[in-house]
């Protein structure tokens, strides 16, 4: 649709004629708005738009951002002579209040006002935001988008205009409409191609219709003038009334689905909505009556669904949103790929084959939903993929913003096709299991992801469709599951739903939130329709992406509103039956569709709650953060590891997940650097071995563990914000580089050594092995002790936790003959020795050292550049995904036929 201005004499003849008011956002005197045009006078309408400076007073004044879009600009986002700076109160930008809500702004002559000397400059629109004086409301469009007033060429103008408040109304109405022209015309006014209107040596033509019957609109203003004929056209659609139909079959499925015949049936939960409307590209985003969604009732709750027969093409992409209430327009919540107004135009789409551009001389600032036939269609090298048992994972926590990209930079540009040429380092560095901070669309491209707007939907930031399943594909094949991080707690201001209503009256949202520890955008979790939608995501990842389980992020925030006492810290983290219902009917959902998903929690509520969580088999987070910083930094206060052993802490064996380092928390290596003891700081080698230390306390207690990226690298990057009391989630500098420094790859192959140890031998981590451990913090003098045995397997660690000490220290040996045990790993360039005769062990400072009975297996064989089978020759891969045609020196992977095993070459 058009946009549509009057002129402010045309307004008075309206008011005249006890017409309607002017419905346009912005508008003009004169109109058509030319750049030749003079005494030009700008009006707002502060009730329109988003309304946030509606019933502002001429004390309020409003204040105009303004530049202009010129045929130079790159987009409609490129304003060029703007305001000098945002909040610039001065008086040229100052408006006068001179109606009910509708302020002026005196501008005069578009070049002069805007400064614009160049006269190969064409203004093609003018650009708004309006604001208060301190700028804390901002007057824009409903869906928070910039405001345009078009500028026509100069020369004979033909404008139309209309006093409808959007493409839709919902009862019989008079409409005003009024076609001027810059010169004088004969105009005639046409309504689905029956003339209503004609005058002739005029510059304004007005008409009022009287609109009854329900259906599709096209009025059409013509002028003529010395030859030259010009046409406008307003369309619109009178609505009438949803008709009442049952969704086929009954039970509604929301989102796009496919029916046998090849028709498409759409549908969209609008409870306390009358109306919505498709809007589709195959129909060129017109309103259409032929798209008026259907209205079912089922369990209480509102549904609108339309079935489409079109011949849809299965290669092709097909774009749509839904009309709301005449006014909203909103995306698909189940839409499985978005095309994202305000964030695409700053991605790099180029490698996305087939992906359509934003259609932005169609629509504007609303998420359009991608319908694909073929989306998920991708031949799997792996269909079935089942990982380690629960309590053996050792998962890497990877964020693919920071984990690839610009090597030394903090650009956030890592891809998923990146990280999948570091799947080697990881299959090296011994993980089977991935967990992917959230790929769910998200507000932004550098986020976290913890913001989702569509779950259904991959985030384009990271590649297509395709490249996640690849990235799965292949980790899959690699012996790695892939877990995705998953935010049911909140979504950001994009959601459909959250869009669709006012917050206080919004039945998906909360308006404030039961718990203490909201951050965005509240769900209101004892909502069917918001369930049902989780439920689908659930289903919808495992089933078409073949991901192997999910990490529910603050799960303390899932609970029933009615289950919280109140939303402070105390009630929040009570013990909270509602959170574990909802937490086992998810499990029911996910078991449904792969019995052996992995099920992680972060919860961090208390040892009750999640005993009730685990007694289902589901994991819950333990977080060993803070000894494991204070024993990293030199510290014994507080260093107690006793956290990555689950009974420990009154958790059920193999329930928990447990670690040094996530994404919430502070890197050891930085607290090591700015806080440590004077013997750790600025000593590189003690902070790598002291880290490793920790990494033998996490990886030799049974349960599951997990490591957050660059950890086996010593990362020292500060997570936090300059005060250290929040996250930093900026982009942070990728530091491959890393890898080549011998003390912090010494530290990755003692991460690599650990995690062998466990993925060869997990009969000495089972619930019947024994296992006793000596790491509280008042075990720092006498040493550190892990013991893991079975009938014939013995598994010794010992760690000197003191800062310069060389210490002996007394060990536990079943056998007194050294011969019957070896070293399996020790710290990087430490020289431990042990005696079994004696049962003592002398250790450097900061180091550990694993001794095990020669039955217990170790590290995969060490063996020479020289090696080969008879039935292949070998390949060597370098641990960051190159292939070497001849390696020298250097960590790498030998493959060789179906064998791939661990070189050092020397």
């Amino acid at each position: 649709m058009k946009r549509l201005y009057l002129t402010f004499n045309l307004i008075l003849a309206f008011i005249c004629c006890s017409l309607g008011a002017n419905a346009q956002i912005v508008y003009s005197d004169p109109a058509p708005l030319q750049m030749s045009s003079q005494d030009v006078t700008i009006y707002y309408n502060a009730a329109l738009g988003n309304g946030a400076l509606k019933g502002s007073t001429a004390s309020q004044t409003i204040y105009a951002h303004t530049g202009v879009i010129t045929n130079t600009s790159s987009s409609s986002s490129d304003w060029q002579y703007a305001t000098p700076k945002w909040g610039d109160n001065s008086p040229k930008y100052a408006m006068e209040l001179v109606g009910d809500n509708i302020w002026a702004l005196h501008i005069g002559n578009i070049a002069e006002y805007y400064g614009i000397t160049n006269p190969s400059v064409k203004v093609e629109k003018l650009a708004f935001v309006f604001r208060n004086a301190n700028s804390s409301k901002q007057g824009k469009t409903a869906e928070g988008g910039d405001i345009f007033l078009e500028v026509s060429p100069d020369g004979f103008v033909l404008s139309l205009s209309s006093d409808l408040s959007g493409e839709v109304i919902m009862n019989p109405q008079v409409i005003n409409f009024s076609a001027s022209t810059t010169e004088a015309a004969t105009i005639t006014l046409a309504i689905n191609g029956n003339t209503v209107a004609t005058e002739k040596n005029t510059r304004t033509l007005n008409y009022a219709y009287n609109c009854q019957t329900a259906g599709s609109y096209s009025v059409v203003a013509t002028a003529e003038a010395d030859g030259q004929t010009l046409t406008e056209e307003i369309n619109f659609l009178y609505a009438g009334s949803a008709d009442q139909k049952d969704y086929p079959g009954g039970v509604p499925k929301m989102g796009a689905v496919e029916n046998p015949d090849g028709s498409v049936t759409f549908c969209l939960c609008a409870p306390n909505k009358s109306s919505v409307i498709l809007v589709p590209s195959w129909d060129d985003f017109k309103v259409s009556a032929d798209n008026v969604m259907n209205r079912a009732v089922y369990e209480g709750n509102i549904y609108y669904w339309i079935t489409v027969n079109y011949n849809f093409d299965p290669d092709q992409m097909y774009l749509y949103y839904y009309l709301v209430d005449n006014s909203i327009k909103v995306g698909d919540p189940y839409a499985e790929l978005v095309l994202d107004p305000y964030n695409d135009k700053y991605l790099n789409l180029s490698d996305f084959k087939g992906l359509p551009q934003y259609p932005t001389d169609k629509v504007n600032n609303v998420p359009l939903a991608v319908y694909w036939q073929n989306i998920n269609k991708y031949d799997w090298e792996v269909d079935e993929f089942v990982g380690v048992p629960s309590q053996d994972l050792i998962i890497y926590e990877l964020l693919l913003r920071d984990f690839t990209g610009t090597e030394g930079k903090s650009n956030g540009n890592g891809t998923v096709k990146l990280a999948m040429e570091k799947i080697p380092y990881l299959k090296a560095l011994g993980v089977n299991a991935v967990e992917l901070l959230p790929i769910n669309e998200f507000n932004g491209n550098i986020s976290w992801g913890y913001n989702p707007n569509f779950y259904f939907a991959p985030d384009k930031a990271y590649g297509t469709p395709d490249d996640y399943k690849a990235f799965i594909d292949l980790c899959h094949k690699n012996g790695m599951a892939v877990i995705l991080d998953i935010v049911f707690n909140q979504s950001d201001w994009m959601h459909p739903w959250y869009q669709m209503y006012d917050i206080q009256n919004n039945p998906f949202y909360n308006a404030s939130a039961p718990h203490a520890y909201s951050v965005l955008n509240d769900w209101n979790q004892g909502f069917a329709p918001v369930q049902q939608q989780f439920d689908d995501v659930l289903r919808y990842w495992l089933k078409e992406y073949k991901v192997d389980g999910y990490r529910f992020d603050l799960v303390k925030g899932l609970g029933d509103n009615s289950s919280y006492a109140n939303n402070g810290d105390a009630a929040t983290n009570a013990y909270n039956q509602s959170r574990i219902d909802r937490m086992i009917k998810f499990q029911k959902v996910i078991e449904e569709v792969n019995p052996n998903a992995y099920f992680i929690n972060e919860d961090l509520a208390g040892a009750q709650e999640e005993n009730a969580m685990a007694q289902y088999g589901q994991l819950n987070w333990s977080n060993v953060n803070d000894p494991a910083c204070q024993f990293a930094m030199g510290y014994s206060t507080g260093s107690g590891m006793e956290g990555m052993y689950a009974p420990n802490t009154g958790r059920l064996w193999g329930s928990t997940v447990s670690y040094c380092e996530s994404h919430d928390e502070q890197r050891v290596a930085f607290k090591q650097d700015k806080w440590g003891d004077s013997g750790v700081k600025g000593n590189l080698q003690v902070s790598m071995r002291r880290i490793g230390c920790n990494a033998a306390q996490m990886l030799l207690a049974p349960g599951a563990h997990m490591i957050w990226q660059f950890s086996e690298l010593g990362n020292n990057e500060n997570e936090k914000s300059a005060d250290f009391s929040s996250n930093n989630t900026d982009p942070k500098r990728v530091l491959w580089s890393y890898y080549d420094v011998p003390d912090r790859r010494g530290l990755y192959e003692n991460y690599a050594e650990l995690a062998s140890i466990r993925n060869e031998n997990p009969d000495l981590f089972g619930e019947e092995a024994t296992f006793t451990s000596q790491v509280r913090a008042s075990d720092w003098a006498n040493g550190r002790y892990i013991y893991n045995s079975t009938a014939d397997k013995e598994l010794i660690c010992v760690i000197n936790p003191n800062v310069t000490a060389k210490k002996t220290f007394n060990a536990t040996f079943k056998v007194a003959d050294s011969s019957k045990y070896k070293i399996l790993s020790k710290s990087y360039q430490s020289n431990p020795t042990f005696s079994a005769e004696n049962g003592t062990v002398t250790l450097e400072p900061n180091c550990y050292v694993v001794l095990g009975s020669t039955n217990v297996t170790a590290v995969e064989p060490i063996v020479s550049d020289s090696y080969n089978d008879a039935d292949a020759t070998p390949v060597y891969y370098n641990l960051m995904g190159a292939k070497v045609e001849n390696p020298t020196t250097g960590l790498y992977i030998r493959v060789c036929g179906n064998d791939v095993r661990k070189v050092i070459i020397k």
